[in-house]
Order: C-alpha cells, then sequence, then structure tokens
C-alpha cells in the first residue's frame, strides 16, 4: 500500500493567494468600471431600484457615500432621502478617520463596490472599511450594495474578514440574496 501526501498550504499562503486573486479581480473590476458611465440614466435606474426597497422607504437613518469617479453618483438620492425627512451619513473621507456614526445607528448602509456577486459577495477598493463598520451594526439594519450591471459578476474572491451585503441593487434592478 502507498499514500499519496498532498502539499499542505498554511492558512497565511492561502490568505496570500487570496489577497492575490482580490487584486487580479481589482484591477479587472476597476477596468469595467472605467469605461462606464455612471451619470445619467442608468444612475437614475439604479437609484430607483433603490428608492423602491422597502427597508429604504422605512428607514430613518441611511448611510450613503460620496461616490468617487465611476460609481454611480449619490446626489440626487441623498436629496430624496432628506426630502423625506431621513437622516444621511456618510463615512469619513479618510479611511483611517473614526467613523462618522455609531454603526448602531444607521437602519440602512448603501456600500458600493468594485464588483459584487448575487449572493452578496463584494470587492471593494481594499481598505476594508465597510467590512469593519458592517461587522459591527445592528442586525436589523440592512446593507445595500450598488454598481451597475456589468459589475455583478459570479464570482469574487472571499476571505474570512469580508462581510457580504444583503441586497445587491443595478442599474437593471434587485438582486435578492
Amino acid at each position: 500500500m502507498f499514500s499519496l501526501t498532498l502539499p499542505t498550504l498554511e492558512s497565511g499562503a492561502v490568505s496570500e493567494q487570496i489577497g492575490e486573486r482580490k487584486r487580479e479581480r481589482r484591477a479587472d473590476l476597476s477596468a469595467v468600471r472605467a469605461g462606464l458611465d455612471p451619470d445619467g440614466g442608468r444612475a437614475v435606474r439604479l437609484w430607483s431600484h433603490v428608492r423602491n426597497e422597502a427597508s429604504v422607504r422605512a428607514a430613518r437613518v441611511v448611510m450613503a457615500f460620496d461616490s468617487v469617479p465611476g460609481e454611480p453618483t449619490t446626489d440626487a438620492f441623498v436629496a430624496w432621502c432628506r426630502s423625506l425627512g431621513k437622516t444621511v451619513v456618510v463615512p469619513a473621507a479618510d479611511p483611517d478617520a473614526i467613523e462618522p456614526v455609531d454603526p448602531s445607528v444607521p437602519d440602512v448602509v448603501v456600500v458600493p463596490g468594485l464588483g459584487f456577486t448575487a449572493d452578496g459577495a463584494r470587492l471593494g477598493r481594499g481598505g476594508g472599511w465597510y467590512d469593519r463598520f458592517l461587522a459591527r451594526r445592528r442586525a436589523d439594519c440592512v446593507a445595500i450594495g450598488v454598481c451597475f450591471a456589468e459589475q455583478l459578476v459570479d464570482e469574487l474572491p472571499v476571505e474570512d474578514h469580508d462581510v457580504a451585503v444583503d441586497v445587491v441593487v443595478t442599474d437593471d434592478g434587485v438582486v435578492a440574496r
């Protein structure tokens, strides 16, 4: 009888491999995002879908984000929230800054990303801010990932510390998790 010994990967090596896959996906999805027009009708459709979410309609406090180039612009959505008397908070511009609000305060957190999967996996820019924030939010706080349809992918590399969103919304509609 013979035995086959397969090499085992240390957890650090596995993490390093996932990190490399994340870097590759970030580059791919950044190129996709760079080719998109985040303004105009597509962004209007996306925010219309977000506004129609029951959790958003019921929310008293919504955490949105300040758009960076390539992301759906949030100005009209924030204005809509405020017109209904909702409190809108945004993350601090400095990723090392103290959180702008306690994670237990928002009813809904709208999360940008370079890419999402239908089951809520998210690939951000790599700073981990949203993962840390979402891990400490209230159990009834809904996290909504927003992106354009081209940024919805079949698979993303995921590590233990990555926090999935509850719902993904694109300009094509809502993707249930």
